[in-house]
């Protein structure tokens, strides 16, 4: 009952705040009125025709056709109302500026900001469902918290836009809903290490106080940017490092705060966050392939989008024009800068060359190696999951008409195993690499499906060597399991050698396949019967490897690996570099 009646009065006391005149560009956030040119308005009418067509005006929300599994809904297939995408729909609706869109927006967010749990009893109040279809109160896959931050951004840009064109009764829905989200995000109070949702969180809790007056939490957010600029000053870079995903998400939401939160000392620090992102892409665009190169933290795919090539267009006002088209218009929600300090990495890049980065400085240090040419691009990491997010082998080459890639997997039922650990070092265009497993790992994700007392049940395991955009007929299979192989794609020579191979009881073989996407090298651990994986109880279970990749009449040999076993740790020596791993399945080192 006390909750609920702390409930209440926030809300009175917010919605009083709401009503009175206060200038808010008192020297720490600025806002004003969405002003579109008629270029901006036929830019944001393209971008919601699509989604016109998924809407659904008795549901008033957009539709979407889900199948196969996520660790964060219950349904595995259907046509659901999805509430993010609604959110962004709505912005963009309101953003498009005609009667019939604002009418369209307000039914949706009426019905979407419904949807927001307000149980003040309840862990998640403020945060909403993934579905209207999969309520909180039911929900039986883990909740997604980060919803509170996402869809919050999205109704603080509406607010900041269009306040002045809003109904009186949805502007207090929709203050509520943020005073809300903001709550449930200061009561979660992630670690900086979770890098976008600090940096969005940052973003909610810093406008939201100071758009609605709550001076305990005008003091949390201006603690919070310190603390996640102190951090990331230490480790200089982010935790989800280089990550093409995650690195745009952060950019977006510092690019916001740049221009909604003036005051002095803030400025300073979004400033310096915002360049280090940039700065981050710069260093490894692969101009050839006008790829991202490796290696990744986070990413869900192996190629960049288009939207990317977007992106860079924009923030160079079109001087880096990857697929020739001309310069693109701005994105009326984002005004993004390069640095013009970073400009040659795009434009005039210096190759070959080689990148390092420390990526965690705390003993095991996390390093990332990347080797750039002309030809191609090379990125390892030192240590690291084999999580279906993580690209800790990465090579990236071709045109930006026709890049293509190399990914390393390690595969359980044909989906990556988060159990399986990658370790490595690199010398330019030459790569020694082992893999081995933790029995405190997870199956499908690194935390959510934790392995139970280390068992797992499987019918298929494999060591992928994935070729994206290339045929299956420009592969060739080893010899015999540990012989070296060699091929040409494109010019290049890619040399392969499984110098180890041993899991348990298991026999493996090669085998190669593909279909009109990608193509394949497997080493096949198992595959048959369903069978139990207990990786407690196994003695052995490690892959070792080396890899070699250079143009055509440069090509690098693949030398014989020196190899030792002793006292459960595998030692493998190869072209001036070493590596020891532990055979035996153990707890996570750590940094993994």
């Amino acid at each position: 009952m006390k909750k609920l009646k702390y409930l209440i009065v926030t809300v009175s006391a917010f919605v009083c705040v709401s009503c009175t005149t206060k200038a808010y560009n008192d020297g720490y956030i600025t806002y004003e009125p969405a002003k579109l040119s008629e270029e901006e308005r036929q830019f944001v009418a393209q971008s919601i025709e699509g989604l016109d067509k998924r809407y659904d005006p008795a549901g008033q929300m957009l539709t979407e056709n889900i199948s196969g599994w996520n660790y964060h809904r219950d349904a595995t297939s259907g046509v659901f109302h999805v509430v993010r995408s609604s959110f962004g729909y709505a912005e963009s609706l309101m953003d498009a500026g005609t009667e019939q869109s604002r009418q369209r927006a307000f039914d949706i967010l009426e019905k979407t900001i419904s949807l927001q749990d307000v149980n003040p009893d309840s862990k998640s109040c403020g945060v909403w469902p993934y579905y209207e279809e999969e309520p909180l109160s039911t929900k039986k896959s883990p909740i997604d918290y980060n919803w509170a931050d996402f869809n919050a951004v999205s109704l603080l840009k509406i607010y900041m836009g269009h306040k002045d064109e809003i109904p009186a009764d949805l502007l207090h829905k929709i203050e509520n809903a943020l005073i809300l989200a903001a709550g449930a995000i200061q009561k979660r109070n992630v670690d900086p290490s979770y890098t976008n949702i600090a940096i969005m969180g940052t973003f909610v809790t810093y406008v939201t106080a100071y758009l609605f007056d709550v001076p305990e939490m005008k003091a949390y957010a201006h603690a919070r940017l310190k603390n996640f600029y102190s951090y990331t000053l230490d480790k200089n870079g982010f935790t989800e490092y280089n990550s093409p995903t995650y690195t745009i998400v952060s950019l977006n939401e510092l690019e916001l705060m740049k221009r909604h939160i003036v005051e002095t000392e803030a400025k300073k620090m979004i400033d310096y966050l915002y360049t280090l992102s940039w700065e981050i892409i710069a260093r490894h665009f692969h101009k050839p392939s006008a790829q991202w190169a490796g290696p990744h933290s986070r990413a869900y795919n192996s190629l960049v989008s288009p939207s990317f090539y977007t992106l860079l267009n924009r923030a160079s006002d079109g001087k880096i024009d990857v697929l020739g088209n001309g310069p693109v218009s701005k994105d009326i929600n984002a005004n993004h800068q390069i640095p013009v300090h970073l400009f040659p990495y795009f434009l005039t890049p210096e190759y070959p060359r080689t990148e390092i980065d420390v990526f965690e400085n705390k003993v095991p240090q996390t390093t990332g190696t990347c080797y750039l040419t002309d030809r191609f691009a090379l990125g390892t990491v030192n240590r690291g999951s084999l999580w279906n997010q993580r690209r800790p082998f990465l090579a990236h080459w071709g045109t930006p008409e026709k890049p293509s890639y190399l990914q390393v997997r390690f595969l359980h039922e044909l989906y990556d195993l988060s159990a399986a650990t990658y370790f490595s070092t690199q010398k330019e265009q030459s790569v020694l690499s082992a893999i081995n497993f933790i029995t405190d790992g997870g199956d499908k994700h690194i935390n959510i499906d934790i392995l139970e007392d280390g068992k797992f049940m499987a019918r298929d395991l494999r060591l992928r060597f994935e070729f994206g955009n290339i045929d299956v007929d420009k592969l060739a299979l080893p010899a015999q399991i540990d012989a070296p192989v060699s091929f040409v794609i494109d010019g290049l020579h890619f040399n392969i050698c499984l110098f180890h191979s041993v899991f348990g009881k298991f026999k493996g073989f090669w085998e190669k396949g593909g279909d009109d996407k990608i193509a394949w090298l497997d080493y096949v651990v198992y595959t048959g019967e369903e069978t139990e994986i207990d990786l407690m109880t196994i003695g052995h279970a490690a892959l070792g490897f080396s890899f070699c990749l250079s143009p055509v009449g440069e090509n690098c040999q693949l030398t014989p690996v020196k190899l030792a076993v002793n006292d459960g740790i595998m030692t493998a020596e190869w072209n001036g570099m070493q590596l020891n791993i532990p055979v035996k399945p153990d707890k996570n080192p750590g940094n993994i």
